[in-house]
């Protein structure tokens, strides 16, 4: 391990009880950056803390990542980037920029010092390691006690908690000691986090179709009566806006509906004409940002080729 890694990590945990190093990878990505567009990283301290939605980093660089070098250049503070990326395009509108980060493991063995698991039928184990990047994230976590488990059902985009967990997780024990209560839970975890600055969290994922919609079935009641606000991101946002703008000033009076049906739902001739089966079934993979353990396969559409019965 390099001593510009053992010093972001000393930076990182202010020097003292810094995670073990095999904890540690670093990753090395290229990606095509426009001059006016840039890396679309949100940086506090080198560490990624967002990423825009039009970022060329998307997919490869993760939330939480640390910034080692660009084009191999070490990046020795976040002051000095802006210098070293305008060296790197050197008067160019497009270049190719290779990104060096630091990532901190989210998931490990669970060590055979814990106490041993009963495994469920349908049912899988990780131990994820929650660190204490207190300064850079907030938790929020929302878990809930259901049936006699703690259930991950939601959490703030971007935040440790986004980074650590993922929907639909059944949270068994902290450090191998069991906790099935919130309270137990949160005591356990903040007493963890002051002796070394990280916990291992064992947790429990449906592996079977029947049970993951169960287990969703069982989130949704939970928290369909909790009030939430699911903002737009900033950059999202300020784009909308934009768009809003320039369509009250080219329009000459209200905007209208995109809808172009009548009120009572019937269809033109023209509109109809477009509805139809596709020829076979188009997949697409579930978007890496979608960060839940309970997507399901879902059975094969119904296609006009699966529909032709046989002359």
């Amino acid at each position: 391990m390099d001593a510009l890694v053992k010093s972001r990590l000393d930076a990182i945990f202010n020097g003292k009880k810094v995670p073990p190093l095999d904890f540690v990878e670093q990753f090395e990505f290229t990606a095509n950056v426009k001059k006016e567009d840039g890396l679309g990283l949100e940086l506090k301290h080198l560490m990624v803390v967002s990423i825009t939605y039009n970022s060329p980093c998307q997919g490869q660089i993760k939330v939480g990542d640390v910034l080692l070098s660009l084009n191999g250049t070490p990046i020795t503070g976040q002051d000095k980037m802006g210098k070293l990326i305008q060296t790197i395009f050197n008067g160019q509108l497009t270049t190719k920029m290779s990104v060096k980060v630091m990532r901190l493991k989210r998931r490990i063995p669970r060590p055979s010092t814990f106490p041993p698991l009963y495994k469920h039928e349908g049912y899988t184990n990780d131990t994820l390691v929650l660190y204490n990047l207190k300064g850079y994230f907030h938790l929020g976590l929302d878990i809930k006690e259901l049936d006699g488990k703690l259930i991950v059902c939601d959490f703030v985009e971007n935040s440790l908690a986004d980074i650590t967990f993922s929907l639909g997780e059944a949270i068994l024990d902290v450090d191998g000691e069991k906790t099935s209560t919130c309270t137990s839970f949160n005591d356990r975890v903040r007493k963890s986090l002051e002796i070394r600055n990280y916990c291992l969290v064992t947790v429990e994922v449906p592996s079977t179709d029947p049970l993951k919609n169960l287990l969703r079935n069982q989130i949704t009641k939970a928290v369909k009566d909790v009030g939430r606000i699911n903002k737009l991101p900033l950059d999202a946002a300020t784009y909308a806006a934009e768009g809003v703008a320039i369509f009250k000033k080219c329009c000459d009076g209200p905007l209208k509906s995109a809808y172009v049906g009548d009120k009572h739902g019937n269809r033109t001739s023209e509109n109809a004409s477009r509805l139809k089966m596709e020829d076979k079934v188009k997949e697409t993979d579930v978007p890496t940002g979608w960060n839940s353990r309970l997507f399901v396969r879902l059975p094969p559409a119904k296609t006009l080729k699966s529909e032709t019965l046989p002359q």
